[in-house]
């Protein structure tokens, strides 16, 4: 019985993986001071998942949390200890944002996928006569 199963199975996982691979999402660099004075949305600072400092190092924020400015310092969580960074110090924001290309070639790809394969199963289903 399991036998049967094995190549659905391994299909979809190999099908999966690449869904995964293509990714719509994609991290962009943002000048912070254009970013930050501009009268940042919540929107905007929803999607920040890590800043570049003016001395060059990288803090990557924890997945699921929110980046948010009070006052002249940009709070966030790293390692699930709140950290707060001035804004004056910050250079680059890395923001998380969809790629609208990549995920309408993703879905026109998927729907192709399947109309081929309700295609295919349904030539299959046919029977013919043998004269």
């Amino acid at each position: 019985m399991l036998t049967r199963a094995r190549r659905p199975t391994a299909s979809l996982c190999i099908a999966l993986l690449a869904l995964n691979a293509v990714g719509c999402h994609q991290i962009n660099q943002r000048e912070a001071q254009t970013v930050l004075q501009s009268g940042t949305s919540a929107d905007t600072m929803k999607k920040v998942v890590g800043v570049t400092l003016k001395d060059g190092r990288d803090i990557r924020f924890d997945a699921r949390t929110r980046a948010f400015v009070r006052g002249d310092t940009l709070q966030a969580q790293v390692e699930k200890q709140p950290v707060g960074i001035p804004v004056s110090d910050v250079q680059r924001l890395w923001v998380d944002s969809v790629n609208s290309t990549k995920t309408s070639w993703l879905v026109l790809g998927i729907l192709v996928a399947t109309f081929f394969a309700i295609g295919a199963l349904a030539a299959s289903q046919l029977s013919y006569a043998i004269p």
